[in-house]
Formats: C-alpha cells, structure tokens, sequence
C-alpha cells in the first residue's frame, strides 16, 4: 500500500466574491468552473450522521465544475465519505473539508484536530470497519496526510481521465492495492 505525503499548499481564499458561482447547500464557492483556483470550503459536524450529507455536498460541488466522469463522481462520493467518517468516528470535533480543482481532478483535504496520521490496516475479516483507506488507496490516484498546528490534513486525489470499462480498469499500472498484484 502507497501511501504519498504532500506539504501544505497555498490555495485561494475561502471567501466569496461577487463572481463565484454557487453551489447549493454549500458557504462558498471560490473561483470559475472551468478554472483551476476553483475551490468549495465547509465546516463539518461531528456526528458520523452528517457523513452522506457532506458526501453529496462533495460531488455536487465536482459535478458544477464539469471536471468529472460519472464514474469517477462515484469514486469521489465513496473516498469523501470514507475520510469524513474516520474524522467523525476518531475526532469527535467538527473537520473542515476543502474540495479543489486540480490539473488533473479533484482534490479533497479534509483537516481535523486529531494529531494522530491515518494508518492503514488488515480489517478483521468478521469486522464491520477498517476498510476505508483500503477503499481510498484503491479508488483514487494518490492519497496521504501531513500534521497541521492543530491537528492533521487527509487528502486524496480523484483523476479527471475516464477509466476502462471491466474491472482491470480498475487498477492503474503501478499502483499497489491490497490483495492485488501490481498491474504490468
């Protein structure tokens, strides 16, 4: 399992301007849809209920941008709910989510006051969680976290290009995933 670690980044601001396009649901919208400084910023509860709210809120906001197939929105919908219930379940304090365009996706950082970085695990096989970053590490391009002053950011990286149809277009050459050989 790959697990890539990035910096912080400088990003636009969160506020609105008097030209963001707006997304229903969502406090700002920052940037034009076709543009590459487009980015949706909101605060999430701590409550594991609000997961597929903030799911939807997620791929609404990809889906306004245009940047997405519909199969990777699906990819999306499951990587951000995946991440926003580990914050809920592990941090008990309300995250922030940042959902960006990026030359090559979507990116979606999600930051939280727990310091403690993510770790992958073998789940139990009879176990009803433990999956999540397994799911993540599968599904999208590329995936990690970095302490903040204040806690830790988790992101990862939906790519904007189709996949193949079948299941091997599920896997990208290169891209270790637990319980399958590297693709050729």
């Amino acid at each position: 399992m790959t697990v890539k670690m990035a910096p912080p980044r400088r990003r636009v601001s969160a506020a609105a301007t008097a030209d963001s396009p707006t997304v229903p649901g969502l406090p700002a919208a920052v940037g034009n849809a076709g543009g590459l400084h487009a980015t949706a910023v909101f605060t999430v509860p701590a409550d594991l209920g609000s997961t597929h709210h903030v799911r939807k809120l997620v791929v609404q906001t990809a889906r306004h941008w245009r940047v997405l197939d519909e199969a990777s929105l699906g990819d999306l919908e499951l990587c951000a709910g995946e991440v926003v219930a580990n914050a809920a379940e592990h941090t008990g304090t309300p995250s922030v989510v940042l959902v960006s365009v990026t030359t090559s996706g979507v990116r979606v950082e999600l930051t939280d006051t727990r310091p403690q970085l993510p770790e992958p695990a073998a789940p139990d096989s009879d176990g009803e969680s433990g999956r999540g970053l397994l799911l993540v590490d599968a599904l999208a391009s590329a995936w990690g976290a970095h302490p903040t002053g204040t806690g830790k950011t988790v992101w990862f990286e939906i790519p904007a290009t189709p996949r193949p149809a079948g299941c091997e277009g599920l896997r990208q050459p290169g891209h270790r995933t637990a319980g399958w050989p590297t693709a050729a």
